[in-house]
């Protein structure tokens, strides 16, 4: 290289757009405070080991052992509208397959949510991580090990193929195109519906890892609540709601036993389970519970002339679902701070597989 050459021309062409932290990445933030001492303090001092003689209950020097998760508010939002937009996809094709002529309406509202639902739900996730190209970034790669990387290619098909199958609804050439892309979106809305609990399950978080099972089956459900929920705001008939209010009735008991399913998994350590029953993750968790069982109720009632019935039913489902996400949300947030959660858990499962024989396995 020449030496004579000026400094900048000689550097690296580096963005330096790039070393600015934006989205989730920029609120990580170092322990402090009396109970968060040096590194190497804490390493000398070793108040875990000094902890043993006093407390059996297992220790990180005193610090949480898992970073908390930086989620901000439109990721709980994120998952609502996107769960809502894979059960609209589902519903829209299942009523194309059935070519009932006198259900096009709802068909063409649940293409038109669909639609609309993963244009905003992407637009949710892209403002979540502060810059567009970590989206695009996420595309890259296929990883069928990685639920993030199979919900972000799910997201992206299926906000194609819904857009395109409102080419369905229309008299052109290309409608064809659209019923196959109908078809399409409606099989990718099987796994975007509840995909985000599969990604909450995979995480180390010990409330969300502990309840890996019956978080998918939660948030599916919530989905299938949510679309039925939604469908009652439109100026639809009876007789075109009716499929979408079935699919929401299902949709609530599946989330009310999805929601008792994650408790009793958690209660298996109840350092776990606490979350769910104490401060604010608490009363977002009973009160989406609650929620969800009253709208249920006033859902499954006759109306007879009292028009607000149904509409009521569907705003306190709607509300008790989004609430849920922001329960777990916080909930998780909070199990993350526990160290006693993480140990307890992974010692009870040690000693589960030790008594059965089974091999051990490392969370």
């Amino acid at each position: 290289m020449d030496s004579a050459q000026p400094r900048d021309a000689a550097a690296r062409h580096i963005d330096p757009e790039l070393g600015l932290l934006k989205g989730e990445g920029a609120l990580q933030r170092a322990p402090e405070g009396e109970n968060s001492p040096a590194p190497s303090a804490a390493l000398w001092n070793e108040p875990s080991l000094r902890q043993v003689a006093t407390d059996p209950s297992p220790d990180y020097y005193g610090r949480p052992a898992l970073k908390k998760p930086v989620w901000i508010w439109s990721v709980p939002l994120y998952f609502q509208i996107s769960g809502t937009s894979g059960a609209a996809a589902v519903l829209a094709a299942a009523l194309q397959a059935g070519k009932r002529k006198d259900l096009s309406a709802l068909r063409r509202v649940c293409r038109w949510i669909g639609a609309l639902g993963t244009t905003i739900g992407g637009a949710l996730l892209t403002y979540d991580l502060g810059r567009p190209s970590r989206f695009l970034n996420m595309l890259r790669v296929v990883r069928p090990t990685s639920p993030m990387s199979l919900g972000s290619w799910t997201l992206a098909k299926s906000g194609g193929a819904l857009s395109l199958s409102l080419l369905a609804e229309t008299r052109s050439p290309l409608a064809p195109v659209g019923q196959a892309a109908g078809a399409a979106g409606g099989l990718l809305g099987i796994p975007l519906a509840g995909y985000t609990g599969v990604l909450l399950g995979n995480s180390a978080v010990p409330l969300w890892q502990a309840a890996r099972k019956p978080l998918p089956v939660l948030f599916t459900g919530s989905a299938a609540s949510g679309l039925g929920d939604l469908i009652e705001f439109t100026p639809l008939t009876d007789r075109e709601k009716t499929p979408a209010r079935r699919l929401g009735t299902l949709g609530k008991v599946v989330e009310l036993a999805g929601m008792q399913a994650v408790e009793k998994e958690a209660e298996k350590t109840p350092e776990v389970a606490r979350p769910l029953k104490e401060g604010t993750s608490g009363s977002l968790w009973r009160t989406a519970k609650g929620l969800t069982a009253a709208a249920l109720v006033l859902g499954a009632l006759p109306s007879g002339r009292r028009r607000w019935q149904k509409p009521a039913a569907a705003a306190l489902g709607v509300t008790g679902s989004l609430m849920l996400r922001y329960a777990l949300t916080e909930a998780g947030k909070v199990s993350s701070q526990d160290p006693q959660a993480n140990f307890r858990q992974q010692r009870r499962r040690l000693e589960e597989r030790k008594t059965t024989g089974d091999e051990v396995e490392w969370i």
